[in-house]
């Protein structure tokens, strides 16, 4: 079983948990110095498969936030040895792990090895660790999440899915904007409904129906058979987020993106330059709520 203060998903924390966590992040944002001597004594094992630009560099800088040491590990879980030998050595030499895996089940497979708190930093079945930062820059512009739109725009990727995470303990409207054939799992969909969803996920492929009211626009990255010209393209063009679809939903509306940005594909560039695009200014708030995060782990 993983350790009680393990984050793999949004699901793992109730909503008092996401709230404290979310206060503290904004006591990270204004005061980043504050607990640097409390854990002078602890040290963090990284391990990151794959590009992780900002999710490095948000971890590398929360780390140093709370006075840790950070273990860099040029590791991929199972390539060389038994995730479970993997997990015995990390447990005796560090106090956490940070993981960003392509590989869910590697992930959890050293969560439930390990005796020390691991943290989901990114694997193909969610973000869990982004849209908590995403979620606390829409808390800091429109307030408490309950009754918040937010239009997703593009195929199920794992931000959508940890976005519908947020639909359990918030009264959260998810609605997925999609060509036919991408709509999120139909499975993970009734497993939120079963854990007592407060919120909803809706899968649509009209703009207006999905644009209409939502206080949020969020896209990320097409897929990869998307950005080049062929059906895949054609079928994703009329899905791309652009000023006309920002004004359907309104001249309050904020419009967000996972990154990187490919503008001309999922986003016009005179959309993502649009004043009502928050994009760069919400992935400022990353290191803050990353800090929150690995205080968590670190804490008891």
């Amino acid at each position: 079983m993983p350790h009680p203060r393990s984050l793999l998903s949004l699901l793992d924390l109730q909503r008092i948990d996401l709230e404290r966590l979310w206060l503290a992040s904004a006591g990270w944002k204004d005061q980043r110095s504050r607990r640097r001597s409390r854990f002078a004594d602890r040290r963090v094992a990284t391990i990151f498969d794959g590009p992780a630009f900002r999710t490095r560099l948000a971890f590398d800088s929360a780390i140093d936030a709370v006075g840790a040491h950070r273990v860099d590990l040029p590791v991929v879980l199972g390539e060389r040895e038994p995730i479970e030998d993997t997990a015995a050595i990390l447990s005796g030499a560090v106090d956490a792990v940070v993981v960003r895996s392509t590989s869910h089940g590697a992930l959890g497979a050293l969560a439930e090895a390990c005796e020390v708190p691991v943290i989901n930093a990114m694997s193909d079945a969610g973000h869990p660790v982004e849209v908590f930062s995403e979620a606390f820059s829409v808390l800091e512009r429109l307030g408490p999440l309950d009754d918040v739109v937010l239009t997703f725009v593009g195929e199920a990727t794992n931000m959508l899915r940890s976005w519908a995470e947020l639909t359990v303990p918030f009264a959260i409207e998810v609605r997925q904007l999609c060509p036919p054939g991408h709509s999120l799992e139909q499975d993970l969909r009734e497993d939120l409904a079963a854990r007592g969803q407060r919120g909803s996920v809706r899968v649509l492929h009209d703009v207006e129906e999905a644009v209409t009211g939502a206080h949020v626009v969020y896209t990320d990255a097409w897929p990869a058979a998307a950005r080049s010209v062929g059906r895949r393209r054609l079928s994703f063009e009329p899905y791309r987020v652009t000023t006309e679809m920002l004004d359907i939903a309104g001249p309050q509306a904020l419009l967000m993106h996972a990154m990187p940005v490919r503008r001309g594909d999922e986003v016009t560039a005179d959309a993502f330059a649009d004043p009502r695009s928050i994009t760069l200014a919400a992935k400022r708030n990353l290191s803050a709520t990353h800090a929150a995060i690995v205080e968590r782990a670190l804490e008891g």
